[in-house]
C-alpha cells in the first residue's frame, strides 16, 4: 500500500481477524470492532477474509463477537454458494494478505516477551548464550529464555522454542529448565529442552536429567543419554529412546527426517522459515519424507521435497500453497 493510501475494507477485515484470532482486543477494541462491523461492506469484507482463511485448512476462527444475533453461519457465506463471485485464486490472495498482517502485527504482540527474555533468536536464527555460572544455552530458530540465578539454585525458565543446554557443574545449586508448567533439573548435564504451547520434550544427550510435571502428581521420572520424555497437560509421557544427535542436529545447521509425514516435516520447516508454507490437499499430508536438509534454506528443502514427491508450490506473497501437480 502506498502512502497516504486508505486502507480498504479488506486490509482492515485483515488485520481485524488476526488481532481477534489472537484475542488481544481490550475491552475499547471490542467495542470499535462490533461498530466496524455493523457496516454492511465491513461486515463482508470480514466474512471474504475468514472464509479464505478456512480454505486453506487454518484452525477454527474466534467467534464474531458483535453484540447483535448473527445474520447466518460465517461458514456459510455467499462466496461459498456462488464461487463465481470470487474465484479460488482470490480467496488464496486473501489469506496470504491475512498473513502478511499477521507477520506484522506479530511483532508487535511479541513485545511482551521481548521485554521479559533475557536471550532470544529471531526465525532462523541460532546462537549461543554463555552463561555467569560458565553453562552454555544453545538457543534454536525463535526461541527466549529468561534466567533466574539465585543462592539455592540456578533457573532457566524456556519461554518458546528449543535450547540445548550445557551445564556447569555445581553440588550446591541444582540447574533447572522450567517449560509449560514443568521443569527439568541436572546438576552437570548436556540436555535440551523444546516448548510447543502448552506441552514440552525433553532429550538427554548426557548424563541424566529429572524431568517432573506437577500437575501429573508424580515424582520426577530420570532420563538418562538417548532417552527422551514428552508432557503437557495430559500428564507424563513414556520414556523412549532416541537418537539424540540427530533430534539436535539444528545444532549443527541440519535437520534429520526419517519416514516422517510430509505435514510434520512441513511444520518443521515453517519454524525457519520466514513466511509460511500451508498444504491445502490433506491427502499429500501423510506421505513419508526421508532427508537430511539446511536448516539455513528451507525452501531448498521443499524444492527436494516437491521433486522428489511430484509436488508444487504457489506462491502468494510470503505464502507458499503446496499441491499436487
Amino acid at each position: 500500500m502506498n502512502d497516504g493510501e486508505k486502507p480498504t475494507a479488506l486490509d482492515e477485515a485483515a488485520e481485524w481477524y488476526v488481532r481477534q484470532d489472537a484475542g488481544v482486543l481490550d475491552a475499547g477494541e471490542q467495542a470499535r470492532f462490533r461498530a466496524w462491523l455493523m457496516q454492511p461492506a465491513n461486515r463482508a469484507a470480514y466474512e471474504e477474509v475468514a472464509g479464505a482463511w478456512d480454505d486453506l485448512g487454518r484452525i477454527p476462527r474466534p467467534e464474531l463477537s458483535t453484540g447483535f444475533p448473527r445474520q447466518r453461519d460465517v461458514r456459510a457465506v455467499p462466496l461459498r454458494r456462488h464461487p463465481s463471485r470470487t474465484s479460488r485464486p482470490r480467496r488464496w490472495a486473501l489469506a496470504a494478505a491475512a498473513v502478511v498482517v499477521a507477520v506484522t502485527a506479530g511483532y508487535a504482540l511479541d513485545l511482551p516477551m521481548r521485554l521479559e527474555a533475557d536471550a532470544m533468536t529471531a526465525t532462523g536464527e541460532a546462537r549461543t548464550v554463555m552463561l555467569d555460572d560458565g553453562s552454555s544455552v544453545a538457543l534454536n530458530t525463535a526461541s527466549a529464555i529468561a534466567v533466574d540465578y539465585s543462592r539455592e539454585r540456578r533457573r532457566i525458565r524456556l519461554l518458546r522454542g528449543e535450547a540445548v543446554f550445557t551445564v556447569a557443574r555445581d553440588a550446591a545449586r541444582p540447574f533447572v529448565v522450567a517449560a509449560a508448567s514443568g521443569e527439568a533439573v541436572a546438576r552437570g548435564t548436556v540436555f535440551a529442552v523444546r516448548k510447543d504451547d502448552e506441552a514440552a520434550t525433553v532429550t538427554v544427550l548426557e548424563s541424566h536429567v529429572g524431568v517432573s510435571y506437577p500437575a501429573a502428581g508424580r515424582t520426577a521420572v530420570e532420563l538418562s543419554p538417548g532417552e527422551a520424555l514428552d508432557y503437557s497437560r495430559r500428564g507424563l509421557g513414556a520414556v523412549r529412546v532416541v537418537d539424540a544427535d540427530a533430534a539436535t542436529a539444528w545444532r549443527r545447521g541440519k535437520l534429520i527426517f526419517v519416514d516422517r509425514p510430509l505435514g510434520e516435516v512441513i511444520a518443521e520447516l515453517n519454524r525457519y522459515h520466514s513466511g509460511r508454507i500451508q498444504i491445502i490437499d490433506g491427502s499429500i499430508s501423510s506421505h513419508p519424507v526421508s532427508g537430511v536438509f539446511d536448516t539455513g534454506n528451507p525452501l531448498q528443502a521443499l524444492e527436494v521435497i516437491e521433486q522428489t514427491l511430484g509436488l508444487h508450490s504457489t506462491r502468494l506473497s510470503s505464502l507458499l500453497i503446496l499441491l499436487h501437480h
